[in-house]
This record gives C-alpha cells, structure tokens and sequence, in this order.
C-alpha cells in the first residue's frame, strides 16, 4: 500500500507526545496504595475532571475511525448516533448513579449478585469481560486502520505494538493515571479535532465552497429511514443510539469507574451532565469533521481523493493533506495517538476491575491488598493479550463501523435488559434475570442462524443483504427477545415476600432514599452546616490507622457535625481536581485545639 511520506521530525515530536502523556499519568498514580487507588482514584475527583476524562473515554480511536469514515461515505449524517443519548438522562442521573454510588457497586456483576444472586453475577461477568474486551479490539482494530498509511506495516504488526504500550501504562498507573491522563488527552482530542476542520476549510477555500461542494444528502442530519443496508437511521438507533449508547453510560465499566472516582453523587452528575450535553456535541464535530472535508474534497477534485479510499483511515489522509508542515501533522496524528490511550487505558483497567472483583477474589480465601494490587496489576497485562486476539478477529469483518455495530447488537442486550429491570421493576426476580441470560443468548444465537424467520418480522424494510444480515436492527429483535423473556419469568413467578423488597433496599430506584445511609454505614445527619478552611499549622498527624480525624469543639459546632459523620477533606487548590483530597470519618472530639488526622488518611490525601 502507499504510505505517507514523513521525516524524522515528525517521530520525533510524536514520541516525545507519548512520553509525555505516559509520565504525566504515572506522576500523578505514584501514590496508588491499594486496589481502590487503583480502580476508582480513591473517589475524590472534581466534577470537571471526571467530565473531560469521560469525554476521552467515549470519544476514542474508535470514533475517529468510526465517524470520520461514515461522514466521508455520507456526510453530516454521521452525528446522528450523538443524538441519542438525551432520552436516557434522567434515568442516569436520578437512577443509576445514585444506586452504584451510595450503594458502593465496584462493578456491575457485584450489583447483580446483591439484587440476584451468585449465579446472575457469574453470567454478568462472563458477558462484562466479553463486552470489555471486545471493545479493546475495536479500539486496537481503529487505531492500526488509522496508522497504518503513515507506517505501512501490516494492520496485525501495528495492533501489537500499541497494545504493549497500553497495557503496561495501565498495569503500573490504574485509574488515578488514566484520569489525568485522559483530561490532558480530552482537550487535546477537542483542540485538534476543531483544528482539522479549520485546516479543511481552508484548504478547500472557505466554507462557502465546502458547503457547496456537499450534496444536499451529505448536509442532512439524519440517514434514510431504511436505506442503505449498511447505515440507515432505524437500524442506528436502535444498535447505536439505544443499545450502543445505553450500554456504554450503564454497563461500560471503565464508564462506572469514572462515576464513582468522583467525590460526590453530585460531582457524578455534573460530570455527566457537561459530558452529554457540552463536550459530546463538540466531540461529535472533532471526530467526524475530517470525513466531511473528505466528501468535499472527494467531490471536487476525486482525483486527490478517490471514491475507492479506505474510510477507516480517512482521518489520517485528510490530516496529511491539509497540513501546511509536518509538525502540524504529527500534531494532529498525536491526537489520534491520544484517543487510543483514553479509550484503551479505560477499556483495560475496567477489565482488570473486573477479572479481579467478580473472579479472582470471591475464588481466593482472603487475599491480602498488596496480592490484589499485584494481580490487577498482571491482569491488566493478560486482557491487553485477550484484546490483541478480539482485534485480529474483527479485522476480518469489513468495515469498523458495521463491526462494531454487530459486536454491540449481539453482545450487550442482555445486559442492558437485566439492568433496566432490575433497577426499576423491584418485582423483577433472579430466576428471570437467569433466563434473561440463557434464554436471551440462545434467541439471539438463533436470530443469527434463522434472520429471515425471527429477525425480518422487525427488520422496517431494510433490504436482506445475505453476507450481513441485518447488522444493526437486529438489536431491536434481541432487545424484544431478552425483555419478553425477563418479563413473563417474573409475571408466571409468584410474588416475593417482603424480605425480598428489605434486601434489595438502595438497589432499586424505588429505594434510593435508603443509599446515602447505607454509603455513611448509619443514620444521616441532617443538619449539617457549612464547609470551613484552616490553615496546615492548624493540622496534626496523629499515630492512628484508622480513617479518621478529630475536630476540636469550636469547628464541630461550625460543622453541624456529630461522631462517625463522613467528611470531605481537601487542599483548597481547585486547579488540583481532588487529587490532594480524601474522604474520612469524624472520630471524637479533638482534646487540643488542633486538627487531628491519623497517618491512614494523610497517606490518602
């Protein structure tokens, strides 16, 4: 294949971005003292943190690959999928976050064993750590498609290399790394992706001659209803916008981790809310622009662009083309090497999370904190191999895009469904969540085998095409097949006694109000006052492990605080986004006139 002509300028400044990104990360994770360091950032971080380091996660390699080759082939319609994640809102915000949080949920599996049982934990599992991985394949898949016209090595080569990297920044930094590194990497994703479409525009002459050399069909925001097979606006919807987009806010664990890495429910929420509704939609514009300008110049002149271009790699032809100077251009593809890492890093730290929550330790008799710290550290390792594999196998799909939107529709369904049921139906029962499980698989296997019998009946007109069978709208199918399954079991299953309604209290959204007693471990107090500053000569280390401090009687007033109350402390710098903060309990009053700490939560702090 042709290859990008570059100098050794350009490896210069790339490597030295990567260097740069990865000691920023590890700077910041030297601390990591135990495995809740390591996966959830010691839950302190500052909304805007928590905000931009998700926009990175969502908006990764993927996505530039993804969306810059959708717009290429049919425009502005490329967005459309970002359209999808207002209608779920609510249910996020005033539902799941506050369950997961309160509740203390480090992973979703945990979730469903504390409102199932054992066996429903055990089928999530499985189904997390498929979904995780595959989602590091399609990260490893976009990125070598992305870089192999610079490289011009083979596309397996490429995936290998990066896939060390990944997994060796991960199993030595874990979350606190990945937050930090992903807020630097968040600004510059947005920074270059919105300097590419300025480059275009320029290159093309300005935006009157882009806008005028795009069909009226690339300036629509939404797809044909059911045309073409292979991106239409029903069969997006439903495997992208509702199963791709639900799963990924509710049952992505790297996005689960992010939520509770925040200091507060109320942090969680902000974070979510600046996500969805301000960095998104510019991200949106960041990784799918370069396909736009593509079109343009594709229409113009398609002898500089051809109509037979690879569309996965089409951001890093665009890139080399409007580019006035090399460094520019290593800049630009820096960018891209920064969505790998937010994407990745999230994807194999989550895994881990997972593998080490939901298989190591409830199979380990009481392994120690530094054992599990260790192992999480190794597993990092072993998914990034798992994911080496995934990636080599939706190599041989086709398109990324139409991988990835098949992985989603036959993957996450059931998941999506038990969860939905769960949290907002308390009557939802395990013996349905179970067949939700196994019944659901063996209908969506069958879906795959006979699409012509099950999945046509919901197909709205989309043609047959024989090689792939209704990639996208097939989530509808799996979707009906896993909710009809949940729901019957339960409405044929008699009625729980209620005990069942006390053990599940906080788990459902029904029973939020009982969280924050659960998250504190007894009675909320309802009176307390304002925050107060002090300064480091007014604080006291003491010899004790335990998490707490001790107030004197004047700042216990001011506080409206009581013994075993749950404080925030942190360093008033808010430039630092929480990484000079802890949480800890409030011991008895302080004898001196002094703040005392103990030595556990200075190490913390």
């Amino acid at each position: 294949m042709t290859t990008i002509p570059t100098t050794e300028l350009f490896w210069v400044i790339l490597t030295a971005y990567v260097f740069f990104v990865l000691g920023a990360g590890l700077f910041f994770a030297r601390n990591n003292q135990s495995t809740e360091d390591f996966f959830f950032g010691g839950r302190r971080f500052s909304w805007w943190l928590i905000g931009m380091s998700m926009l990175a996660t969502g908006v990764g390699s993927h996505s530039f690959a993804k969306y810059a080759s959708k717009g290429f082939e049919y425009g502005f319609s490329s967005t459309m999928t970002y359209m999808n994640d207002w209608f779920f809102m609510p249910l996020l915000l005033f539902g799941w976050i506050p369950i997961i949080y309160y509740m203390q949920v480090n992973s979703i599996p945990e979730y469903f064993e504390r409102r199932f049982n054992s066996t429903v934990r055990n089928l999530s599992t499985v189904t997390m750590l498929l979904y995780l991985i595959g989602y590091i394949g399609i990260g490893l898949l976009a990125l070598g498609s992305l870089l192999q016209p610079i490289l011009g090595w083979e596309i397996n080569t490429i995936i290998i290399v990066v896939a060390v990297i990944s997994g060796v920044y991960v199993s030595l930094g874990g979350q606190t790394a990945i937050i930090f590194t992903d807020f630097l990497q968040g600004v510059i994703l947005l920074f270059a992706g919105l300097l590419i479409f300025g480059l275009g525009i320029a290159y093309i002459g300005g935006f009157d001659l882009f806008w005028d050399n795009l069909s009226t069909t690339n300036k629509l925001p939404l797809a044909d209803f059911n045309s073409p097979p292979d991106f239409n606006f029903v069969g997006i919807f439903w495997q992208d916008g509702v199963v791709g987009s639900v799963g990924f806010a509710f049952m992505n664990q790297a996005v689960i981790m992010r939520f509770l890495a925040s200091r507060s429910v109320i942090h969680a929420r902000r974070a979510t809310m600046m996500n969805v509704l301000v960095f998104l939609p510019i991200g949106t514009v960041a990784v799918s622009n370069s396909g736009w300008i593509a079109r343009a110049i594709a229409n113009i002149n398609p002898n500089i662009i051809p109509e037979t271009t690879n569309p996965n790699g089409i951001f890093t032809v665009v890139a080399s083309l409007v580019s006035n100077s090399e460094p520019i251009f290593a800049f630009l593809v820096a960018a891209v090497v920064a969505a790998l890492m937010s994407s990745l890093d999230s994807q194999i730290n989550a895994s881990a999370a997972v593998a080490v929550n939901d298989v190591y330790t409830p199979l380990s008799k009481n392994p120690s904190e530094k054992t599990r710290l260790r192992v999480s550290m190794l597993t990092s390792l072993l998914v990034t191999f798992v994911g080496i594999q995934a990636a080599f196998l939706f190599a041989q799909y086709g398109t990324i895009y139409e991988a990835h939107g098949a992985f989603h529709s036959v993957v996450t369904p059931p998941m999506v469904t038990v969860i939905f049921l769960g949290i907002f139906w308390p009557r939802f029962s395990s013996r349905a969540a179970v067949l939700t499980f196994v019944l659901g698989a063996a209908f969506i296997f069958l879906g795959i085998e006979y699409p012509q019998i099950l999945v046509q009946p919901f197909s709205h007109g989309i043609e047959y095409v024989e090689a792939k069978p209704w990639s996208y709208i097939r989530a509808l199918y799996n979707v009906v097949a896993c909710t009809s399954i949940g729901v019957v079991v339960t409405l044929l299953t008699s009625k729980p006694n209620q005990s069942h309604y006390k053990q599940i209290k906080g788990l459902t959204l029904w029973t939020i109000k009982d969280g924050p007693t659960f998250f504190k471990g007894s009675e909320v107090n309802e009176n307390a006052g304002s925050k107060i500053t002090v300064d480091g000569d007014m604080i006291k280390v003491v010899d004790d492990t335990d998490n707490k401090i001790y107030l004197p009687v004047d700042l216990m007033k001011d506080l409206g605080a009581k013994e075993g109350d749950f404080a925030y402390i942190s360093d008033t710098r808010w430039y630092l986004g929480g990484i000079k903060s802890t949480h800890a309990y409030i011991g008895k009053m302080s004898s001196s006139n002094k703040i005392e700490i103990s030595k556990n939560v200075q190490n913390h702090g």
